[in-house]
This record gives structure tokens, sequence and C-alpha cells, in this order.
């Protein structure tokens, strides 16, 4: 589920209230929001990741460094698409009110001294299950935990998670595919060759699901994945025989709005075998199947 507003009764409402309409706000609107966050988590667990130049495909196989840096590219890009400055003290700006950023992929969030008192947007998500939570708390004392970490940074109490405005609660994220792969699977797609037959095979199993640039590059493992992906020696070259379309969110946009196969950015790739004669003849002229 989206959104899970305080009560209007409740002590921290007329803080949070105009604090998340103006996130909204700054946004484009709750819509925009929606749609862009997730890509954004996508973007920040991608590049850390940072699968074409080190051959990893999970943050669980990051170095724990790098897990921590997870947060601080979060942190960057929210700020970046909101477009609104670092504060004095917090890591936003949002109309003069300084707010926290804190960001994890575990159950729990570890919040600072300076952050005691003051507005926090909690940033929550599972890479197994590919769904998110986005919410906004004042950290009152009252509502962490007695005890500390070595650096003084302290983690909210289960109970007081009532307290937390989610602007998105369970919502869905882009897919890590190499998590919902099985160790048999993965392993058949590393195993299938050069990095042309590495990309088909990996869509050819793995259809009606967007996958990130930088995921097909790791497997093209060169700078130009297109070539690998592109007719006249690439990937369409092998799964347009079988009935398969590779297409691009880019410059299939309005193919895939066609065959309703749902949101794929500019920056993703889709592979669908046609069920039907009006699909398959659609991808027949516009040359993706034979």
């Amino acid at each position: 589920m989206s959104q899970a507003p305080l009560d209007h009764t409740h002590q921290d409402y007329l803080i949070l209230e105009p604090l998340v309409n103006a996130i909204l706000h700054k946004a484009g609107g709750f819509d925009i929001f929606s749609e862009k966050i997730p890509l954004i988590l996508r973007q920040a667990f991608d590049e850390v990741i940072d699968a074409p130049r080190t051959n990893r495909f999970t943050l669980g196989e990051t170095e724990k460094t790098e897990k921590t840096y997870v947060g601080t590219k979060v942190e960057i890009l929210i700020r970046n698409f909101l477009k609104v400055p670092k504060g004095s003290v917090l890591d936003m700006s949002v109309d003069g009110v300084e707010v926290d950023i804190k960001n994890t992929i575990a159950r729990s969030w570890m919040l600072p001294r300076e952050v005691m008192g003051k507005p926090a947007m909690l940033v929550r998500a599972n890479e197994k299950l590919a769904k998110c939570d986005i919410g906004i708390v004042i950290c009152h004392p009252e509502y962490m935990r007695g005890s500390t970490n070595q650096d003084g940074k302290g983690g909210l109490r289960a109970a007081a998670h009532v307290n937390i405005w989610w602007i998105l609660r369970g919502h869905p994220y882009p897919q890590n595919f190499w998590e919902a792969l099985s160790l048999v699977d993965r392993n058949q797609i590393l195993a299938s060759g050069s990095g042309t037959n590495r990309i088909a095979a990996l869509f050819e199993r793995i259809q009606r699901r967007p996958i990130s640039r930088l995921q097909v590059q790791a497997l093209a493992q060169q700078h130009d994945y297109m070539k690998r992906i592109r007719r006249n020696g690439g990937a369409r070259d092998i799964l347009a025989p079988k009935g398969i379309a590779l297409l691009w969110g880019k410059g299939d946009s309005r193919l895939i709005a066609q065959l309703n196969l749902g949101i794929v950015n500019a920056d993703e790739f889709i592979s669908y075998t046609p069920i039907d004669l009006a699909g398959k003849q659609l991808l027949r002229d516009a040359g993706h199947i034979d």
C-alpha cells in the first residue's frame, strides 16, 4: 500500500503535514514522487554494486563500507531530485526546515544525536521483495531506544513506528533480477558464452520484467553494450527467431505501451513473447521478431 498519514490528532501532525506537502510539491506531486523515488533507489543500489566493473550482482556481495555508502548515495539522489539544498546540520533543507535522510536495507534506522527533536526522512528497501517504505518522523527522545552504538547513533523503538507519516508503504521498486534468479539459472546465464549469448539467455528466461541498463551492461562486459543487443550480431538475432522481442524503454516506448507491458523507463529493457496474432503482427511489422 502507499500513503499512511498520521491522524490529525497526533502530536506531530501540525509539523509533519506541511513538511510532507512541501516535499511532495517539490517532487511534482505524489504520483511523480511515487514513480521517481523507486527508480532512484534502483539507481543508487546498482551504482554501488557497480556490476559492469566488479562482476558482483547483489548488494549482499558488496563490502561493509560500500553498504554504508548506499545511504549517502540515496541521500544525494533524493536531494537532487527534490532540488533542495543541503542543510547546515542535516542532509537537506525543505523550505527552511532541516531534514535528515536515513536509508536502511535492514529493519530499522540508526539516527545521529543531531537529529534529536528534528524530522528525518526514513527510507527502507527490501531487495528480495523489491518493496520500499518512505516515511517522515520527528525524532523525539521518547521515540528512541535507550542504547546507542559506538558512534552515538540510536534507533527508533519498534513501538514508535506508529509515529511515522508514511508517504510510501510497501511500494514496489524495480527489482534486481539477480535476487529473483535461482542459482541454477544464474549459473546457466553466466556460462552461456559471449556477452551477446548471456544477454540472450537472460532475456529468454526473464520476460515481461524491466531490467536496468547497468545490469545489462554487466552481462555485456563492454561499454557499448548496445552492440550486444542490436540486430546484426546482437542478442536480438538470437531471440527474434524464437518469437521473443527485446524492447528498449527509450526507443520502443510506443510498442511497449501498445503491448500493455507496464512502465519501462528509458534506461530499462524488457523482453516479451506475444501470445496473440495481433501482438505477433505488431512486433513482426516493427522487425522485432521473425
